[in-house]
């Protein structure tokens, strides 16, 4: 995985980007993608010194946690789409930058991204993308990033469904703190996926200057897939809400069930106390006291005053 993924790509070619010059403003072909990855400021300032990039846009590129979005400004669009990468049950959020001009397109990131390198190694295979225009690279990596969400989602589901299993299975392992921790994970989706379903409106909206009619569909369907994302998270929300609930119905009954054989073994155990208490008595003359079957018709009352009492709870059905 390279730390650093600079390329300027047309349908013909891959050159590597040299850093030490500023970005061109046109290509000997008109139809061109740059991908930068980002370093720092300073850097960004003077790659961009001929695209005359707005300050606050270096910014967003530069800040991992800059909100999704898209604005306009005289001479580019500017927009911020996210993805996610989940893996050992932890969610990664990460933004992926574009800037469009009339004559090029230029995504950064600010490191190696999958769906970004992949294609760009196996360009030999995906020049055609570009061919079409533009767009359809920016249409690309959306699509494979939304899918990318999906698989994701569909993976916290898979759990969701392991974690109803073990509630039902009263299963011992189960640890509660993992729950919320995906219902975290769902939470955020949902949040990126609504704002990246908003940059998708809004690109639809500045189509007729950048995009052509023939990728207005593809962009439609991406749209559709953040819509299905966004339906199946709001189901797993609920499937997570329904398990704690049951989990909470499942344990209280059970610790309901825990005090009643506990209360009922005291209120055994009561009279039997109380007759143990009064031979336990130190006064000088009791009845009984030196009858030499005493302790065993003590043993005995206390004995048939607890099988009494059980008989009675029976009755009343209170277990």
């Amino acid at each position: 995985m390279p730390a650093l993924f600079n390329y300027i790509l047309t349908p013909s070619s891959k050159e590597e980007v040299l850093l030490d010059t500023p970005l061109p403003l046109s290509h000997k072909h008109p139809k061109h993608w740059i991908h930068i990855t980002a370093e720092n400021e300073e850097k960004l300032t003077f790659l961009f010194q001929k695209h005359n990039i707005h300050q606050l846009t270096i910014e967003d590129i530069l800040n991992p946690n800059s909100r999704i979005k898209l604005e306009k400004f005289p001479n580019y669009i500017f927009f911020i789409f996210r993805g996610f990468h989940y893996e050992r049950n932890q969610l990664t959020l990460k933004n992926f930058n574009f800037i469009l001009t009339p004559n090029q397109i230029i995504s950064l990131t600010l490191d190696y991204r999958e769906s970004i390198g992949n294609m760009i190694e196996d360009w030999k295979t995906n020049n055609k993308v570009l061919s079409k225009g533009y767009e359809f690279i920016v249409h690309k990596i959306l699509d494979i990033e939304t899918d990318h969400t999906l698989a994701i989602t569909q993976k916290i589901e898979e759990r969701i469904d392991h974690f109803e299993d073990q509630i039902f299975s009263n299963a011992k392992s189960l640890d509660i703190s993992n729950v919320y921790s995906l219902r975290s994970s769902l939470l955020s989706i949902k949040k990126g996926m609504l704002q990246n379903k908003e940059v998708l409106e809004d690109l639809e909206k500045i189509k007729n200057s950048f995009f052509s009619d023939e990728a207005d569909a593809f962009f439609r369907d991406v749209r559709d897939h953040s819509i299905r994302i966004l339906e199946l998270v709001d189901s797993n929300i609920e499937s997570i809400s329904s398990a704690l609930e049951a989990h909470i119905a499942i344990s209280t009954r059970k610790t309901n069930e825990i005090m009643k054989i506990l209360t009922i073994m005291t209120a055994i155990m009561l009279p039997m106390s109380l007759v143990a208490g009064i031979y336990g008595m130190n006064f000088r003359h009791m009845p009984t006291l030196e009858w030499e079957y005493g302790f065993v018709s003590a043993i005995s009352a206390m004995g048939l005053l607890g099988f009494l009492m059980l008989v009675y709870f029976r009755i009343k059905r209170w277990y």
